[in-house]
């Protein structure tokens, strides 16, 4: 049991670092923008390099934060039905929820994985002229998909035991 708690954390905190580094990509890009409206108005000198590494970090930001707000609970959600349901109901429709969303999430990162890989071996670069190698800002999909996966796993975990999110979570 203890294995189980130990990995149960080790999941989550793996997805908690997932949620700074999305935080980061966020302070990045507000950086980037902030240099490229200064050089560009105030000196007449627009780079060559912010507009295409801000849509790398925005993406980064997108899927690497993405499990991190499951785990908050932070999406946006329609849970009508889910309050005017008995508790079992509802157990198992997050249940099935949280399966779904895993299935999706192994899917996509399988995929994604796929994808990574053929850009690498094709030799895939941006149109732009820093030509960056396409597989090294597509990593952060299955990166992501996979932190996704983890937290549905972990979410799944939760609802099995009849908790309502993270460790510790009200009852269902």
């Amino acid at each position: 049991m203890k294995l189980f708690q130990w990995l149960y954390r080790g999941l989550d905190k793996i997805i908690y670092w997932g949620g700074i580094a999305a935080g980061v990509f966020i302070i990045l890009t507000t950086g980037m923008i902030f240099y490229e409206v200064v050089s560009r108005f105030l000196f007449n000198a627009p780079t060559t390099w912010a507009t295409e590494l801000t849509i790398y970090a925005i993406i980064g930001s997108c899927f690497v934060g993405a499990a991190y707000a499951l785990r908050e609970d932070a999406h946006i959600k329609v849970d009508l039905l889910l309050h005017n349901v008995p508790a079992h109901v509802r157990k198992i429709m997050l249940i099935v929820s949280s399966v779904l969303g895993l299935l999706f999430s192994v899917v996509f990162t399988w995929f994604g994985w796929e994808h990574v890989m053929q850009s690498k071996e094709l030799g895939f670069t941006s149109a732009s002229l820093l030509r960056i190698p396409m597989y090294i800002p597509e990593m952060l999909l299955p990166i992501g998909g996979t932190l996704l996966c983890f937290a549905f796993l972990l979410q799944l975990v939760d609802y099995a035991q009849g908790k309502d999110g993270k460790e510790g979570g009200e009852a269902i």
